[in-house]
């Protein structure tokens, strides 16, 4: 019998759950924990793990484990970690555990048996499931409980000596634990700045603590740039640090003939990257929570990055957490659609349906939360504790918010779709239909010509966010979009979106209707802008109006803004699926459309991955040629479509 390799195993999601428990608990601000604003899921406390197996000889087997707990073999309860006999031949093994600080884990790794993703395990209350397992933990050594970061020795790239102590600058937004040495009986206060202004005001700095000779010299890993180390000996206190970070590979490549272009490319893979964890953070200095709707657009960055999907996938677990659900995601309705959307976003992307059965219960307890909210409409309503969010802009929320009910349509649609994967029948297509006439007989306004936000308050008001949606999710057909496109996204009168969270929404319906010139216009403008006034990764939002540290206010305070980002990567999706024009056109990417759209550009050369492989996409005016090392592959311009074969090189003239 072939054996398989042996790995760390636990019950399914306890991994996710556990370490985004610690991470939703290490927000700090002006020297206070900060706990979460929302409930928290708990990993279980014990567990049973079982295994049936057929010994071919006499062996030995030891069930390692930093949990306590117990093994039921042979008839007889055994102690763990302690060496059993095996006898050749058929057997039951039961390991239960309990652990009530971590999450229950165990290891064997024998000539008879081992740990791997055969076992089942089971919680009493539940029937029994698959067991859950990570890369990474494959020896006795390793410890699940510790999250398997790689890291990095950096070095300050100056030290300035200031009043009142040593400013530190390490050249670039950065994030890991810093090793602080003081002298016995000394003290000093380590102030934390993204920005010099943020380091050098500690009386406003959000990340700040104050230390003597006897606290533990390895601080917790934050995000900063500079460290403004406070005291009247600073030069006798010693500093280091270490970048702490997930050793993920970008697999996209982009270059053109601007090279302010390149330069936000560059600027953007390093913000995600930082922000590229245990999960797909919001940003990195701040709450270092994780939203839906920001890992949302994360989600779809990655696709195209580095085309990894496992921090999608831990992403996607932590935020469904345990049910059953009391408040919607994050606390915010829109949240909880964005989740079940991603569910299938990621098994169009993966064809993973492994991922998507291990989820599949906890996305149905969400769906039949979100429904049982809904009004005698059948309408998306404010709940007490909900949030209906949207975007921070000029939005009339009095009422059901067509926005709102467009995401439910598209939640309907999904899991049409991932029931039809499992096998499984439901009402989900005909709600969906049945919403969408509703929609348009309550929400669309034929003088206008667009979607109002909301009937209830009788203003009739067309924001952009709605009708970006329209346009983003394909609710808007025919006459209809045609209306839509020319009173609302292409409407100078109407409010402008100010936030770059929603900014990419409405960035990607623009290049949905062919409009790739005017992002790349604001790819240049705004993130350029960043660029311009010296940021290493993607702010939070910019504004070029402002001057000098008014650039990092934030939320009412002075240096709130978080200048590392995630959604400020967009750039990257944006360049990818509509100049590349590297797009799936079936589950897993087994076929794929190439369809280049260099807007304003007069070459570029871009490597974007898809599938199993890659395509590279190189144009010169008026040239660009494709290669692919995947089959699927169909060059697309205008109505003329061309096979792409693997290993071949094809030329094709577009204008």
């Amino acid at each position: 019998m072939l054996m398989k390799k042996a790995r760390w195993i636990w019950y399914r999601g306890d991994f996710e759950i556990y370490h985004h428990m610690l991470l939703s608990c290490r927000r700090q601000e002006y020297g206070c924990d900060y706990p979460c604003q929302w409930h928290i899921s708990r990993p279980e406390v014990s567990a049973s793990f079982i295994r049936d197996f057929t010994a071919e000889k006499d062996g030995a087997v030891r069930v390692v484990t930093r949990s306590k707990g117990m093994v039921r073999f042979g008839g007889k309860l055994h102690p763990v970690n302690t060496e059993l006999r095996v006898p050749a031949g058929e057997h039951r093994i039961v390991v239960e555990l309990y652990d009530i600080e971590k999450f229950p884990s165990f290891f064997i790794d024998s000539d008879v048996l081992v740990t791997d993703e055969t076992w089942t395990a089971e919680c009493f209350d539940r029937a029994p499931v698959p067991v859950g397992w990570k890369p990474g933990f494959f020896s006795a050594e390793d410890d699940p409980s510790v999250f398997p970061f790689a890291y990095e020795d950096i070095k300050p790239a100056s030290a300035e000596k200031i009043p009142g102590g040593i400013l530190y600058d390490f050249g670039k937004e950065t994030f890991g634990p810093v090793t602080v040495s003081i002298p016995a009986g000394e003290s000093a206060a380590l102030i934390y700045g993204e920005s010099r202004e943020e380091a050098t005001e500690p009386e406003n700095a959000l990340v700040r603590e104050t230390l003597t000779s006897s606290d533990a010299p390895v601080r917790p890993a934050r995000a900063f740039r500079y460290i403004f180390v406070m005291s009247e000996n600073a030069e006798k206190v010693g500093i280091s640090a270490r970048y702490e970070y997930l050793p993920i590979e970008d697999k996209a490549s982009f270059s053109c003939d601007r090279e302010l272009v390149n330069r936000v490319w560059d600027l953007c893979s390093y913000t995600f990257r930082l922000n590229s964890r245990e999960f797909f953070l919001d940003g990195i200095k701040r709450d270092r929570w994780v939203w839906s709707g920001d890992a949302y657009q994360s989600y779809m960055i990655a696709r195209y990055l580095h085309h990894d999907p496992s921090v999608t996938e831990r992403t996607i677990v932590s935020l469904l957490g345990k049910p059953p659900y009391r408040t919607h995601i994050n606390t915010i309705n829109d949240y909880s659609a964005y989740l079940i959307i991603s569910v299938w976003e990621h098994y169009f992307a993966t064809g993973d349906e492994a991922f998507l059965r291990s989820v599949w219960d906890r996305v149905k307890e969400l769906y039949r939360f979100i429904v049982s909210r809904l009004d005698e409409n059948g309408f998306v309503v404010r709940r007490p504790g909900d949030w209906i969010f949207i975007d921070w802009g000029v939005l009339d929320k009095d009422g059901p918010h067509c926005a709102e009910q467009i995401l439910l349509w598209q939640v309907y649609r999904s899991m049409a779709r991932l029931a039809g994967v499992l096998g499984e029948e439901d009402d989900y297509s005909v709600r969906a239909d049945a919403l969408f006439g509703k929609i348009h007989a309550f929400f669309w306004d034929r003088e206008k010509g667009a979607y109002i936000d909301t009937f209830a308050s009788g203003k009739r008001f067309v924001s952009r966010q709605t009708n970006v949606f329209a346009i983003l999710f394909d609710f808007a057909e025919g006459l209809q979009k045609d209306r839509v496109i020319e009173n609302a996204i292409l409407n100078p009168d109407l409010p402008q979106i100010t936030t770059p969270y929603f900014k990419l929404y409405e960035l990607l319906a623009l290049c949905r209707i062919g409009r790739l010139e005017t992002a790349q216009d604001y790819i240049e403008s705004y993130w350029g802008g960043m660029l311009r006034e010296g940021a290493t990764s993607v702010w939070e939002a910019y504004d070029p109006t402002q001057r000098g540290a008014e650039h990092f206010a934030m939320y009412g305070s002075a240096f709130g803004k978080s200048l590392c980002h995630a959604w400020g990567s967009g750039p990257i999706l944006l360049l990818s699926r509509y100049c590349a024009g590297v797009y799936p056109t079936s589950v897993g990417g087994e076929t794929f459309n190439v369809e280049p759209d260099p807007g304003r550009y007069h070459a570029f050369d871009a490597t974007i991955p898809i599938g199993s492989g890659t395509v590279r996409v190189k144009y010169s005016a008026p040239t660009v040629t494709v290669e692919t090392d995947v089959p699927g592959g169909t060059f697309v311009c205008g109505d003329a479509e061309t096979p792409l074969e693997p290993g071949r090189s094809y030329r094709f003239e577009i204008r």
